[in-house]
């Protein structure tokens, strides 16, 4: 089989894609990988076809293509590269929808919370006396997060009036888009579950804490991980946010309340170095396998 990885974003900047694992997990089961890069990629459309070309040549014909979508600019910028990959007739993993869906962490409290998905206690605000009002509302501490943001950037913790006054008069002459304020879950102690769900199966699951003197728990700035249980409930709240979202392969994270586990956000280009670390599973070698058995699907 002909497998190929797209990631999204220059070699230079490709920092987390996990593309060595995947790629040697290919040739382990004696298939070929292919890389390539998203802004390499060209196209054309004629009257009744679409060309694609990668680096000045036409892109090859592909069994199935695994996107490793790491951008964390407006999602409306990459969302036509899958669909005109669809429409050209690669099987492409996974869809732009869910990944567009999964970069925008307002439109995910939205669409979750009105589908009954527990989560932190949340609200939106335009201006910095919006933020206020929302803040006071849900009650200090709170955590201001901005719509597009990913290894924990652009994550912020207020404890107090004073600080949040400041970073959200920060953020909105800075960027002028909508701040989400979420609640802070005190007893979780700065910690969460990362849940790699692959093909609607849980694959793999971590508890990841914070560095000293941090509240965010991402492992890619320093939080560290351990392997960890999950409860029946994580299970069954993992598999059903990812099926919400549209997505094949995301990783879910959910956090440990005094009310129940609770979702925060999920992600369409979860890294797996560290999950595959600290709880030994071959995570890489689990989405290879679901590729395999989504071209065998499709070729029925």
């Amino acid at each position: 089989m002909e497998i190929g990885i797209l990631v999204f974003s220059l070699p230079r900047d490709d920092f987390a894609s996990g593309h060595e694992r995947l790629r040697s997990s290919v040739e382990a089961l004696g298939h070929v990988a292919h890389v390539f890069y998203e802004p390499l990629l060209g196209f054309i459309q004629y009257e009744n076809e679409i060309k694609i070309s990668y680096d000045g040549k036409l892109l090859p014909q592909l069994d199935v293509l695994i996107t490793r979508p790491g951008y964390i600019e407006e999602p409306g910028l990459h969302g036509h590269v899958v669909d005109l990959l669809k429409r050209a007739g690669y099987l492409v993993i996974n869809s732009s929808e869910g990944t567009s869906f999964s970069k925008n962490k307002i439109a995910q409290h939205v669409v979750f919370s009105g589908s009954g998905i527990p989560m932190p206690r949340w609200g939106v605000a335009h201006s910095t006396t919006e933020a206020v009002h929302v803040a006071e509302s849900i009650g200090f501490p709170v955590v201001i997060k901005v719509p597009f943001g990913t290894w924990g950037a652009g994550v912020f913790f207020a404890p107090q009036l004073e600080v949040l006054h400041t970073i959200a008069h920060y953020l909105s002459v800075r960027d002028r888009n909508p701040m989400l304020i979420e609640e802070f879950i005190k007893e979780a102690e700065n910690s969460d579950i990362r849940v790699f769900v692959v093909g609607g199966k849980v694959i793999a699951a971590m508890q990841r804490t914070a560095r000293a003197n941090d509240i965010r728990a991402n492992t890619s700035i320093g939080g560290s991980g351990k392997f960890v249980e999950l409860s029946t409930d994580e299970v069954e709240l993992a598999i059903r946010v990812v099926q919400i979202a549209g997505l094949e392969i995301a990783g879910v994270d959910i956090i440990r309340s005094a009310r129940g586990p609770l979702i925060l956000e999920i992600n369409a280009n979860p890294g797996f170095k560290e999950i595959e670390k600290v709880t030994g599973i071959d995570i890489a070698g689990a989405i290879i396998s679901y590729a395999l058995t989504r071209i065998s699907l499709t070729k029925m």
